[in-house]
């Protein structure tokens, strides 16, 4: 699967072992602006110490992503590592990585991230400009970090925000807000996955992620669990509507949505899920990450 795709630790650690670590996440609090750009979270990061690129922000993508045209830039070198088992036959699959050094966002620090390599060009064509790249959950891995698209801004915070209670339960509200466990992909890795958004009454396990231009996306199961018309085959997608979408006490009123076909990119890449709530949607509120136990806060704006 393209989107969640999980890099073997071990082969990792084998193949490449002075470019996997990582430093500790520490409790720094620091607040960086963010653009909201066609669609894009964007904050200004520094790599190799101080030399400043632009990221997009994306909660929801497994894995941080470097655009190929940087490389030769910032003098970055490529790795690469086997998913899965490798046995020297013809279907071996490999990952190609940059390890890149001395990550600064603000105030918060990491010695290294290893980045999939991969082409942003689509993103920089709309944006009109060349992106360093994605920073994803793994990016946030451990930490805890708010969106507040009302004062643009990015929070990194050591302790989660007041009322985010530790043994939350979906549907609890903490004065107008929100607070609901994520769930989990596979052991070891937490995305953002809300197992019980309602829409028009029928819970669909859905994703938020900052780093996907959309309001939502349904993928097929999804359409079809909803009554919704279905999409012929290798079709493109849709505009469609539902009429509510319920995240706990938090609801948002007539959503436009987004159809794909049985047998997408889209429909393929996310198996876990049946929906994705995008950066047009979470724009919405405040929303709070905590990676560290699991949990997101939604306030509406």
């Amino acid at each position: 699967m393209k989107r969640f795709v999980l890099m073997t630790g071990a082969l990792l650690a084998f193949l490449c072992l002075p470019c996997a670590a990582h430093a500790a996440v520490d409790d720094t609090a620091s607040e960086v602006p963010l653009t909201f750009e066609q669609g894009h979270v964007i904050v200004l990061a520094r790599v190799n110490g101080e030399e400043p690129v632009e990221v997009v922000l994306a909660t929801g993508s497994e894995h941080s992503v470097v655009d190929g045209g940087m490389l030769e830039k910032y003098k970055l070198r490529l790795y690469y590592t086997g998913e899965g088992i490798i046995t020297g036959g013809p279907t071996d699959r490999t990952i190609t990585f940059a390890s890149v050094p001395n990550i600064r966002v603000g105030d918060v620090k990491m010695t290294n991230l290893n980045m999939h390599f991969g082409s942003l060009e689509h993103v920089s064509k709309r944006l009109g400009r060349q992106i360093f790249g994605i920073f994803g959950a793994d990016f946030f891995k451990g930490r805890v970090v708010q969106f507040d698209f009302g004062k643009k801004v990015v929070r990194f915070l050591p302790q989660p925000p007041a009322g985010m209670a530790k043994d939350a339960k979906p549907g609890d509200d903490a004065g107008g807000r929100v607070v609901l466990p994520m769930g989990s992909y596979k052991d070891g890795l937490t995305l953002p996955i809300i197992d019980k958004a309602i829409f028009d009454g029928k819970e669909i396990k859905t994703l938020l992620d900052t780093g996907m231009v959309t309001v939502v996306s349904l993928k097929s199961s999804a359409i079809k669990r909803l009554g919704l018309s279905s999409l012929p085959e290798k079709s493109p997608p849709r505009a469609d509507k539902v009429s509510s979408l319920r995240f706990g006490s938090q609801e948002v009123k007539d959503v436009p949505v987004t159809l794909y076909a049985k047998g997408s990119d889209f429909d393929r890449d996310i198996q876990e899920v049946g929906a994705v709530a995008g950066a047009l949607l979470l724009q919405n509120f405040v929303v709070t990450f905590d990676f560290r136990r699991r949990l997101v806060m939604l306030e509406h704006l």
